[in-house]
C-alpha cells in the first residue's frame, strides 16, 4: 500500500533487538482425529495466546490436558498485551509457539535475525476474522450499505486499534485504501484488546473499534449498544480484503531446525482441539463463553461453534499445512504495507518443509 506502514515503522513495532529482550519479564509461570504423540519425555513448551476464538484451540489444549497428551509442559498460557509484544517474547526465546496475525508475522521474519526469527509452520484460519465495530452515538450506514459507503462513514472520526503497527491497524489502512480513503482520513488509537475497547467506546474516546476475532466483534457490539459496521469476511467486502490467511502459527526458526518433534507435537494438539470443536459443539460453546467472553456470551460463543465447523474447519488442510499459493498471497499483501521487502518473504525459508501442503 502506497500509504501503508513503512519498513522503519514495522522494525520499530516487531520490537527486535534490546525491546525484546526486554519484554522477558513480563512471562507469566508459564474424541480426536490427531492421535497423541509417540510416548517420551515432557517438553516444556512456553505458548503464547489470547482469550477469543483465534485461540480456541489454545483453550481447549489446555483445558482437556491435550498438551500432556502430546509430551507438551503447559502450565498456563502465557498472555502478552498483544500480538507485537507476543513476537518480542518469541524472538527473545521467551515464547516458543504462538498463533499470530499472518502479516505481523512476515514482517517479524522478514526483520529478525536467522535462527530468532519467526516461521511459519500452518495456518488455523484461511479467511479473515476482522471486523469494525461502530460505537452507539453516532449514524452508521445500514447493514445493506454498499463497502464504501461503510468506510467513508468513518471519515474524521476516532478508530480504536490494539496496536500501531499490528494485524488491526494495517488492515484498517487496507480496507481506506480499497475505499479510495487515505490514512489521514481517520484518527487511529491504540487502545489494546477486547477489554480496553469496551470502555473506551463507552467513554466515546473512539467512535469505532477494529475488532481482530469473530467472537471479539460481536461481543463488543453487544456491551456497547453499537453495530457491527464492517464484517470484513462479508460478500460486500473487496476479495483483496475478504480472502486473507489471517491466523497462522508460529515458531522461532531454531526450533523449528533443532527440535521439528516438539513443534509437530504442538501441532498434533491442536489438530486434537480442531476436532473435539465439532464432536462437543455443546461444551466448546461453554468453554469458548466462559474463556473468552467472560460468561456473557454464550450465544455468540455457540454461533461461532458452529460457524467453526460450517466454514473454517473445512477449508483447512491436514495439520495445519501451508500451500505455496496462500503464502505467496500473503507475501504480496505484507509487500503492499510496505513491511516487508520483495524477496524477503520466500516458501522455503519461511515454512519449513514438515509443514508444507
Amino acid at each position: 500500500m502506497d500509504n501503508g506502514v513503512s519498513r522503519r515503522s514495522i522494525l520499530r513495532f516487531a520490537g527486535l533487538g534490546a525491546a525484546a529482550i526486554g519484554a522477558a519479564p513480563l512471562l507469566a509461570a508459564c474424541g480426536s482425529n490427531a492421535a497423541p504423540a509417540a510416548t517420551g519425555a515432557m517438553r516444556k513448551f512456553n505458548a503464547a495466546a489470547f482469550p477469543g476464538d483465534a485461540y480456541f484451540l489454545d483453550t481447549i489444549n489446555l483445558e482437556n490436558k491435550f498438551y500432556a497428551q502430546h509430551q507438551l509442559e503447559v502450565a498456563k498460557h502465557i498472555t502478552p498485551q498483544s500480538g507485537v509484544q507476543a513476537f518480542q517474547l518469541l524472538v527473545a526465546g521467551a515464547v516458543d509457539g504462538y498463533a499470530s496475525d499472518t502479516g505481523l508475522l512476515m514482517a517479524t521474519h522478514a526483520n529478525s535475525s536467522k535462527g530468532k526469527r519467526p516461521v511459519l509452520v500452518g495456518f488455523r484460519n484461511l479467511d479473515s476474522t476482522y471486523g469494525i465495530i461502530g460505537g452507539p452515538d453516532s449514524q452508521w450506514p445500514a447493514a445493506d450499505a454498499s463497502f464504501e459507503e461503510k468506510m467513508h462513514s468513518l471519515k474524521g472520526k476516532k478508530i480504536g486499534v490494539t496496536a500501531v503497527g499490528a494485524g488491526g491497524d494495517l488492515q484498517l489502512r487496507l480496507a481506506l485504501e480499497l475505499a479510495g480513503m487515505k490514512p489521514g482520513d481517520v484518527t487511529v488509537l491504540a487502545v489494546g484488546p477486547t477489554a480496553q475497547a469496551i470502555p473506551n467506546i463507552k467513554a466515546k474516546r473512539i467512535d469505532a473499534y477494529v475488532g481482530v476475532q469473530w467472537t471479539a466483534t460481536r461481543f463488543i457490539s453487544k456491551e456497547t449498544g453499537g453495530t457491527i459496521l464492517l464484517d470484513f469476511a462479508e460478500a460486500s467486502a473487496p476479495d483483496l480484503l475478504r480472502n486473507q490467511a489471517v491466523v497462522a502459527i508460529a515458531v522461532r526458526e531454531e526450533m523449528a531446525q533443532q527440535q521439528p518433534e516438539v513443534v509437530q507435537n504442538w501441532l498434533a494438539a491442536q489438530d486434537a482441539a480442531n476436532w473435539w470443536i465439532g464432536e462437543n459443539k455443546e461444551a466448546a460453546a461453554k468453554l469458548l463463553n466462559d474463556n473468552g467472553l467472560g460468561g456473557k456470551g454464550l450465544e455468540i460463543a455457540t454461533e461461532y461453534v458452529e460457524h467453526y465447523v460450517a466454514d473454517v474447519q473445512p477449508k483447512l488442510n491436514p495439520m495445519f499445512k501451508a500451500t505455496e499459493e496462500t503464502v505467496d498471497k500473503m507475501a504480496e499483501l505484507a509487500l503492499r504495507f510496505g513491511s516487508v521487502k520483495k524477496g524477503d518473504i520466500t516458501y522455503a525459508q519461511l515454512v519449513p518443509e514438515f509443514a508444507r501442503a
